[in-house]
C-alpha cells in the first residue's frame, strides 16, 4: 500500500448544489404510492445532467435511474426532464421497464423546498401507472451535485491510480456499534482512514461514488470478518432490512409466451457485472466498473451493508452537449 497517493474521481459537491447549467446531479428520495385500495412504498434515484437554458427553463438528460414499487424495480429508458423557472421547479415523464419487460409510465412535478450547501430538497408528487393500476406517488427527494475530476482525500490505505471505498469496522452488525463507546472509536477510525467526519452509521465509507466508466475501485475490509462485494438488482437504498432474505445468484430467467409477471421471490438478484469473492480482513479487492449507469453494491451475506456506485461520463464531456443537441429541436 502506499500513503499519501492522491486518486482521482468524481466526487459529491460540498458546493451549493443549486440546480444549474452544465453541470451533473443524482436526484434520489423515497416516499409512497398510493391507491384507494393501498399504499406502497416507493423510490426514485436518477443520474441527471443539465445543458443550456432558454428563457427559464433547464435543458436536463436523465443518463440512468430507477424507480421502486414495494420489491419491483424498474429501469429507466425513456424519460424526459425539465427544470422550470430557473430550477424552481423539475418535470419528469416517461417509461420505465422492468427485469420482465414490464412497462410502468411514470409522470413527476417536483418543486423547491429549500437549499442548502450540500444539495437541494425537492418535493415531488405525480402518477405512476403499472399493470394498468393508477398510483399517486409522492416523494421527497434530494437533489446532489456533483463535481467535475478533482482530488479525493488522502488515505492509507489508497493505491496509486485508483479509488478506494472502506469496509467500516462494525458492518457486520447493522447496527454498527454495541454501545457509544464503541461508535465513538469506529467514528475515530473513520475520521483517520477517510477524512470523514459523518456522524450517521456507514457500512461503507464513502457510501456513493460517482466514476467515468472504466474506473477501477478498490474495496478495502477494515472489518475483523470477511466480506463479500456483488452488483445486483433489488433493495433499494432506503430498503428496510426485515427478516429473512432471499438472495438469487441467477438473473431473472424470460417469462413464458402469455405471461407479464412472475414473482421470483428475490429480494436481491445479482447480475454478473461485480463480484469480489471473500475478502478477508485488512485486504482489499480492486474491480472495474465498466458498464455506464448505476451498480447496486451489497454484502450477500450481510445485505444491509450497500453502496451505490454511478458509472456516466463527467459533466464537461459530450453527454452535456448532447443534451442541447437533443433538445434543441424539440
Amino acid at each position: 500500500m502506499i500513503i499519501g497517493i492522491v486518486t482521482l474521481g468524481l466526487t459529491f459537491s460540498d458546493a451549493n448544489a443549486e440546480l444549474n447549467t452544465n453541470n451533473a446531479f443524482i436526484l434520489e428520495g423515497s416516499g409512497f404510492a398510493v391507491t384507494e385500495e393501498s399504499i406502497k412504498t416507493s423510490e426514485i434515484d436518477f443520474a441527471i445532467s443539465t445543458g443550456t437554458q432558454q428563457g427559464s427553463t433547464i435543458r436536463m438528460l436523465i443518463e440512468d435511474g430507477f424507480v421502486t414499487l414495494n420489491d419491483n424495480e424498474f429501469l429507466l429508458f425513456d424519460l424526459e426532464a425539465s427544470g422550470l423557472r430557473e430550477g424552481r421547479y423539475i418535470r419528469i415523464s416517461g417509461i420505465a421497464e422492468d427485469s420482465f419487460g414490464e412497462e410502468a409510465s411514470i409522470r413527476l412535478f417536483g418543486r423547491l423546498v429549500e437549499n442548502s450547501a450540500q444539495g437541494s430538497i425537492y418535493g415531488f408528487t405525480g402518477r405512476l401507472t403499472h399493470d394498468d393500476i393508477k398510483y399517486k406517488v409522492i416523494y421527497t427527494t434530494s437533489l446532489t451535485g456533483l463535481t467535475n475530476i478533482s482530488t479525493t482525500t488522502k488515505t492509507e490505505t489508497q493505491e496509486e491510480g485508483g479509488l478506494v471505498v472502506h469496509i467500516q469496522r462494525g458492518s457486520s452488525n447493522q447496527g454498527i456499534a454495541s454501545d457509544y463507546i464503541e461508535a465513538g472509536e469506529i467514528r475515530q477510525e473513520n475520521i483517520k482512514a477517510t477524512g470523514s467526519s459523518g456522524l450517521r452509521a456507514n457500512y461503507f465509507s464513502p457510501d456513493r461514488v460517482s466514476i467515468e466508466p472504466g474506473t477501477s475501485v478498490t474495496f478495502f475490509n477494515g472489518d475483523d470478518v470477511a466480506h463479500r462485494i456483488v452488483s445486483g438488482t433489488g433493495l433499494g437504498s432506503n430498503s428496510r432490512i426485515q427478516g429473512q432474505l432471499i438472495i438469487c445468484e441467477t438473473p431473472a430467467e424470460k417469462l413464458p409466451e402469455g405471461f407479464s409477471h412472475k414473482s421470483t421471490g428475490c429480494a436481491f438478484t445479482f447480475d454478473g457485472r461485480i463480484n469480489s469473492g471473500t475478502i478477508e480482513p485488512g485486504e482489499s479487492w480492486t474491480g472495474s466498473f465498466d458498464d455506464a449507469g448505476f451498480y447496486r453494491i451489497i454484502d450477500p451475506d450481510y445485505p444491509w451493508m450497500s453502496i451505490v456506485v454511478y458509472s456516466f461520463p463527467e459533466s464537461s464531456s459530450e453527454v452535456i452537449r448532447r443534451v442541447g443537441v437533443n433538445q434543441a429541436g424539440n
